[in-house]
């Protein structure tokens, strides 16, 4: 199990501070994006390709005054779909970052 903490620290992810809860990221997402599927796990909700790989986790931040979620989402290499996927995960909730 990939905690957000730990995608946070890989090299691949950038993590952003978020104003909507994870749950509400994953619904935008959903809304927007096609061929990502959702999981919800203790640490968060990944969304991955339909392969499989790994795009973003979105978690909530808890004893947060300004932020309510997380988003840790893959930045390379740049020629992967997934890392493409990502790059679109942020583009959607950018007007969201903190």
């Amino acid at each position: 199990m990939i905690e957000l903490e730990t995608v946070r620290e890989r090299p691949e992810f950038a993590a952003v501070a978020l104003t909507i809860d994870a749950v509400d990221a994953r619904d935008r997402v959903q809304r927007s994006l096609k061929g990502l599927s959702a999981t919800e796990t203790e640490d968060g909700i990944k969304l991955r390709t339909t392969r499989g790989m790994l795009v973003a986790v979105v978690g909530d931040r808890p004893e947060s005054d300004e932020t309510e979620a997380e988003l840790a989402y893959r930045t390379a290499p740049p020629s992967e779909l997934a890392t493409r996927k990502g790059r679109k995960v942020f583009e959607t909730l950018e007007q969201f970052t903190a």
